[in-house]
């Protein structure tokens, strides 16, 4: 994505957050905010078990051989995620970021790319049956909503095909396919021709593991829905805090509709603008004000920055403290 697109899109989302926070009445977000008073840090703990849970899923995508500690993982996650959330890059951008910090630790980049890769994957389906589950949580909700309910409906059934032709793509070698393709009707760009050789190490290294290691696959899996699972205790600490009644399935149901929101925002920096506009339309079709959902999406943006503060803090500290102290 260049430079110019980036730009537009970053001014497309802050241009809807000024049109949101305008149409708001703010006081009533500064009311929901100091009624939360002492609850509000507790606000910003499930997601250190969020965190956990993910990285416990990555850390067996490297098979039984990995040497290095949990809490390193854990870290490194951290850092890769924060380049994650703010890059429009389909929340890919901090992958080789993770592979590349954990060279540090003798994990070769192949390895720890196709680690990443096969962690992703696994925390998208993840995703896709959480969000079938939030559906039918919602589904009482949906169905007065004809213009959101089949958009919906038509988001997963294309996500599903995706994610199944991923699936075997990286079964049987996702970049074997791709130069397959490009060779036969030689259209491989000179760039993907120099990494030829190291992209089809990267399929077989995913290969490998698909075929050695089946029971990784299905732990990881557990692992990533288990995030997703303990990521909807903020949604309840939030209307906890907030003094607002919600049932643990409507819980679920606003974590799974909200993270789709995030998702289709990919392509804007931190989904600016998106994320919160949805936030506040998908709070109102459960029936909450849109005073409330605007502070919902404030929360959970401090949450948001509090890590990728914290991550960046610790690429500064690789890359910047370390060069400086050279």
């Amino acid at each position: 994505m260049g430079r110019f697109a980036r730009v537009l899109f970053l001014l497309l989302g802050l241009g809807l957050l000024v049109v949101l926070v305008t149409q708001i009445d703010l006081t009533k977000v500064k009311t929901y905010l100091h009624e939360m008073g002492w609850a509000f840090p507790l606000i910003f703990l499930p997601y250190i078990a969020v965190y956990a849970c993910d990285t416990l899923g990555w850390r067996l995508a490297f098979g039984p051989s990995l040497a290095v500690p949990f809490f390193t993982l854990y870290l490194t996650r951290i850092a890769g995620e924060a380049i994650n959330n703010i890059t429009p890059l389909a929340y890919l951008g901090g992958e080789p970021v993770k592979a590349h910090l954990l060279t540090r630790f003798q994990v070769p980049m192949i390895q720890g790319m196709a680690a990443s890769i096969i962690a992703k994957l696994l925390i998208s389906i993840s995703q896709f049956f959480f969000v079938i589950l939030g559906g039918a949580f919602a589904l009482s909700h949906l169905v007065t909503r004809p213009d959101i309910l089949w958009p919906l409906v038509v988001i997963i059934i294309i996500a599903g095909v995706l994610l199944a032709g991923l699936c075997y793509a990286l079964r049987v070698g996702l970049f074997r396919l791709l130069y397959g393709v490009l060779d036969r009707w030689q259209l491989t760009p000179s760039f993907l021709e120099r990494w030829r050789t190291h992209l089809r190490q990267l399929d077989e290294t995913i290969v490998e593991f698909y075929r050695q290691y089946p029971s990784h696959l299905l732990l990881s899996l557990g692992l990533h829905f288990m995030g997703w699972m303990i990521g909807t205790v903020e949604v309840l600490a939030i209307f906890y805090a907030a003094s607002i009644p919600i049932s643990f399935a409507e819980a679920i149901a606003i974590e799974a509709l909200a993270s789709i929101v995030k998702a289709v925002a990919f392509f804007i920096p931190g989904s600016l603008g998106v994320q919160d506009g949805g936030n506040v339309l998908l709070l109102a079709l459960f029936g909450y004000p849109s005073s409330f959902g605007l502070t919902f999406s404030l929360v959970r943006r401090m949450r948001e920055l509090l890590w990728i503060s914290l991550g960046l803090l610790l690429l500064l500290r690789h890359y910047g403290w370390r060069s400086g102290a050279a």
